[in-house]
């Protein structure tokens, strides 16, 4: 079976923002919603029940250190984490900042109909260059 995500976790594109023991993150290429990001399970599962629970448990920190570090670089006054699946049966996250004065505030971004709006190449590199000054030694 073709997996597009088991594809993408081994690319090292301008997209790729770092290696981490069990997901690989990097920027989504739609930036309406500033430092959209996506952590990409390292192992091809669809279902959080499907990894250990040692797995799940370090898999969360990971998810939850992503979090923090894009909520204090993009001044975020929420965050939103999301795991779906429906589109893509692997694993990945799509950890969102959201603020107030974001396009869509008080409502899922899946259900606001926008033009995705990628960024231009100064734009994304420094973008993926914030976040990556932010990143501790280790997750």
């Amino acid at each position: 079976m073709d997996c597009h995500m088991c594809d993408v976790i081994a690319k090292r594109d301008g997209f790729f923002i770092a290696d981490w023991p069990l997901h690989v993150w990097r920027l989504a290429e739609d930036q309406t919603w500033p430092g959209w990001s996506m952590l990409v399970s390292k192992k091809h599962v669809s279902e959080l029940f499907d990894l250990t629970p040692e797995e799940r448990a370090a898999g969360i920190e990971e998810v939850a250190g992503a979090a923090k570090i894009l909520k204090d670089v993009f001044n975020a006054a929420k965050m939103n984490i999301e795991l779906l699946g429906n589109q893509q049966p692997h694993i990945h996250w799509h950890v969102i900042p959201r603020r107030t004065d974001d396009p869509a505030w008080n409502k899922p971004i899946w259900s606001f109909d926008h033009k995705p709006r990628p960024l231009s190449s100064k734009e994304h590199d420094s973008v993926v260059s914030r976040i990556r000054r932010a990143l501790p030694q280790s997750p």
